[in-house]
């Protein structure tokens, strides 16, 4: 067998050795870069987060200031309690009925559809405006009737 030197063998594994040592030094690096920019997308979040808490919380601050307020503790009584302060009074308004579909019906005849369109109109008009027409413009109703 021939002599063969020890030397290329040891230089061959330190070449390995330190090829495998930076190989573990860059893998490590490349995962210590991979967990900095999850760290940095779970901080971006709880950012957000943090900032849909701060409005929320305002948000509910701003309903507990009302709650707190002598505002709602009127409305509340006179709502839910029915209290009135001295020398109030209250109004109760109800929804309006809905009204008849005028041309659904097939008896009618011009005149009364005319006389119902009539009255309809004046239902859906203020009552300060039927007083203001009733006192200083009676041509107008006339014309209304009429015109229908």
């Amino acid at each position: 067998m021939p002599y063969r030197s020890l030397e290329p063998i040891s230089k061959q594994i330190t070449i390995v050795v330190g090829l495998t040592v930076v190989g573990f030094m860059a893998f490590g690096l490349a995962l210590s870069y991979y967990r900095n920019i999850l760290f940095d997308e779970y901080l971006g979040e709880i950012a957000r987060r943090n900032e849909e808490l701060a409005l929320q919380i305002q948000a509910e601050q701003e309903d507990l200031d009302y709650y707190r307020s002598a505002q709602y503790k009127d409305k509340y009584a006179k709502e839910i309690l029915g209290r009135l302060n001295p020398g109030e009074k209250a109004l109760i308004i109800t929804q309006r009925a809905e009204s008849p579909d005028l041309n659904a019906s097939l008896e009618f005849t011009p005149t009364e559809r005319q006389q119902a369109a009539y009255e309809e109109i004046l239902r859906e008009t203020p009552v300060y405006q039927h007083w203001k027409m009733f006192l200083f413009e009676r041509e107008k109703i006339e014309e209304l009737k009429r015109g229908l």
